[in-house]
């Protein structure tokens, strides 16, 4: 379930209720594109809303995510909307230039939803082009109130097969199911850093690590280099 709400610098006034959205995410962080908006709840108020705001050339807004209880979780803005064609059925057609998140963050944000999300590994039912989505969807959806200090983890190479699905296990390792720990090289070097779940990590054991290293080739080095550089204890079997 989505909710549209113009941009109007405060706290959002959803405008309509929508029961999907169509293209919303992509690779790239902004593109011009089109997206659909599917089963519109209050079709002729959107589209007055949307023409209203053109006209002052405030034509900018949100497609938030809502939950059972239409609580906003998590939303996309769109700069210079423009109705390009409305549709039966209640469907309306939007073209502008979307911030996207990756393929992956919806699915991932309603299997949250649906309290989906109980264990370790969930992210292996999604795609390789998915995995980017799921890693940002763990990073907004992660509490990191709390610091551990001095952690050992222990990270199998057989449980992962490219660079993004270590991230997805080293996250889960380290912050439990859902967990982020970086979804990049300079991300997890942010996070040695501190302020996210961990203070500092005193050792790493990586099993089957010879897999990895001939997975990643001189990525595998440049992670190791990373945990060495923040002073952790690297044991490779």
């Amino acid at each position: 379930m989505f909710g549209f709400a113009l941009d109007k610098g405060k706290n959002p006034e959803i405008i309509s209720v929508i029961d999907n959205v169509k293209n919303l995410e992509g690779a790239y962080p902004i593109a011009y594109k089109k997206i659909t908006l599917v089963n519109v709840n209050d079709i002729s108020g959107l589209m007055s809303a949307i023409e209203n705001s053109s006209k002052s050339y405030k034509n900018n807004g949100f497609l938030y995510m809502l939950d059972q209880q239409k609580t906003i979780i998590t939303g996309t803005f769109i700069s210079n909307i423009k109705i390009i064609k409305s549709k039966h059925n209640n469907n309306i057609n939007l073209i502008g230039n979307v911030w996207q998140h990756p393929k992956g963050y919806q699915k991932a944000w309603n299997m949250k939803i649906n309290n989906e999300i109980n264990k370790k590994n969930i992210w292996k039912s999604f795609r390789k082009d998915e995995l980017q989505g799921w890693l940002v969807y763990a990073l907004h959806s992660s509490n990191f109130n709390t610091e551990k200090e001095n952690i050992k983890i222990l990270i199998d190479g057989n449980n992962f097969h490219n660079l993004d699905s270590f991230f997805c296990t080293l996250g889960e390792e380290i912050n439990g199911p859902g967990g982020y720990f970086g979804r990049n090289l300079a991300a997890m070097d942010d996070c040695l850093y501190g302020n996210f779940g961990v203070q500092s990590i005193s050792e790493l054991i990586w099993t089957n690590h010879q897999k990895s290293k001939k997975l990643f080739k001189t990525k595998f080095t440049q992670i190791l280099e990373t945990f060495e550089k923040h002073k952790v204890k690297i044991l490779l079997s």
